[in-house]
């Protein structure tokens, strides 16, 4: 049985919150291990989020229960009246976190049949506790920058599959299914984009950046075009004249899939290839070799989209660099 870290943290978060608790002798003193529990969020920001949603019902709670039992008495219907007022108020003021919380604190009002200083110190302490023993802990954040890696090195390798099985198709004129390369890839970009929005909100007091988030949106929208190709290399039943050339140049370009390679130059080659096409090449004498050109040109053309695409990125990751320079310059 493999025992995750949110867990272990779950639990160190429960048992120094409750043990602190009974140490100074609360009332009700498990409700901190409880609060402590629910801090403990996928992420840092989240986890930030979630107690102030926490202690902000919690207080508005102990002050409208402490109010409605005082005016109307410790009954049911005082009870049932408080609730219909103060759900849609937390939902109005964007707390629904803090619900359970507060739903736990005003049991402890009810419970006591009287509000007093004590208790008030005493609901406030448990919060304090719960909350403040949560966060600490759920500050320890495992690093996800080798699952990244991990994950971004199979989405190229993935790629370059796909551009080396479309070029077998060009060249040979047999079509091979790209489906399960495809799912796993897009499977892949999933992973990567939840993995990189976690590490964005870990990220507390920095600008919320991530160049790698950035990557897996590039490669979504490459994703995308390279379906596009995938369906058009199906159309090529036959081989042409053009389709050693445009073989050769589909290899290359997966030769080169990684996340630092520079598109420029494989855009300038396909411009010109394209170019010599159009000038040079005689019609198509059958229907069948006019629908094979028409896919070939039509795979170009989505290249050519995959690789500006590229290019965009390359010069988004060279301005970040730049920016992070400045940045380092400033505070020197």
């Amino acid at each position: 049985m493999k025992i995750g870290t949110r867990t272990l943290k779950t639990a160190v978060a429960a048992g120094i919150a409750m043990l602190i608790s009974e140490t100074i002798h609360l009332d009700y003193f498990v409700f901190a291990a409880i609060i402590a529990i629910l801090s403990i969020q996928e992420t840092r920001k989240k986890s930030i989020r979630a107690s102030y949603e926490r202690v902000m019902a919690s207080l508005l709670a102990i002050g409208m229960g402490a109010a409605m039992f005082t005016l109307l008495g410790y009954s049911p219907v005082t009870l049932t009246l408080y609730f219909v007022i103060f759900i849609p108020l937390v939902q109005q003021l964007k707390l629904q976190d803090g619900l359970i919380t507060s739903v736990v604190i005003l049991t402890h009002l009810y419970t006591e049949a009287q509000f007093s200083l004590e208790l008030f110190i005493n609901e406030l302490l448990l919060i304090a506790i719960g909350v403040g023993v949560g966060l600490v802990v759920n500050m320890y954040m495992p690093t996800l920058d080798r699952e990244i890696e991990r994950i971004k090195d199979n989405i190229d390798r993935s790629l370059a599959v796909l551009f080396y099985d479309v070029a077998a198709c060009v060249e040979t004129g047999v079509y091979n299914n790209h489906s399960m390369m495809l799912i796993k890839t897009r499977d892949y970009l999933k992973e990567g984009k939840d993995l990189a929005l976690r590490r964005m909100g870990n990220s507390i007091g920095k600008r919320n950046e991530d160049m790698d988030y950035l990557y897996f949106r590039m490669r979504e929208r490459q994703y995308d075009i390279l379906k596009r190709v995938a369906d058009n290399a199906k159309e090529i039943t036959m081989v042409v004249n053009e389709a050693k050339p445009v073989a050769t140049f589909l290899r290359r370009v997966g030769d080169h899939v990684n996340e630092q390679a520079d598109a420029s130059v494989f855009l300038q080659e396909l411009e010109e290839m394209i170019e010599h096409y159009r000038k040079n090449v005689p019609l198509p004498t059958t229907r069948e070799e006019f629908e094979v050109r028409s896919s070939l040109l039509n795979i170009l053309s989505d290249v050519k989209s995959y690789l500006i695409l590229k290019e965009r990125y390359i010069l988004l990751l060279k301005e970040h660099g730049h920016a992070r320079e400045k940045r380092a310059d400033q505070k020197d």
